[in-house]
């Protein structure tokens, strides 16, 4: 699948540019998918042989490489499909252009995040107190 010339214009300078990050998510994807099919094989093989006394124990080498297969034959598929491709190449060029915060404005905002929790915490508090003193004095508690 080709990238376009805006594309390659939004690429960032680099050995693969933005393919890069398409082949990367691929990847990450087929992993992600090949654990998903290990954890519920292994979920349904257990359900199975709790309830069906003539199933035996589950290989987890077989398991794991067929998973794998699976999620690799997904990744292949899905990667020469031309509209999921295009769409994964569209959505790696707009994380391109992304401007990350500094080190020093992830700080700050944390700070500023945590200040904010604490103060309206504290109002909530005082507001839930005064709110349960009132209602104890209308039920006479």
């Amino acid at each position: 699948m080709a990238i376009t010339k805006e594309q390659d214009k939004a690429r960032p300078t680099g050995t693969l540019g933005v393919e890069r990050w398409v082949q990367f998510s691929y990847a990450a994807g087929a992993v992600t998918l090949a654990w998903f099919l290990i954890k519920s094989s292994n979920a349904i093989w257990t359900i199975l042989a709790d309830t069906v006394d003539s199933v035996p124990e589950p290989n987890a080498t077989m398991i794991a490489v067929g998973a794998g297969l699976v999620a690799f034959i997904v990744a292949v598929v899905t990667y020469r499909s031309k509209k999921i491709h295009t769409f994964v190449v569209e959505v790696c060029v707009e994380l391109s252009k992304v401007t990350w915060p500094s080190r020093k404005e992830t700080r700050s905002q944390t700070i500023v995040v945590l200040i904010v929790s604490v103060i309206a915490a504290v109002i909530l508090g005082v507001y839930d107190a005064i709110w349960s003193h009132i209602t104890d004095l209308i039920y006479n508690v």
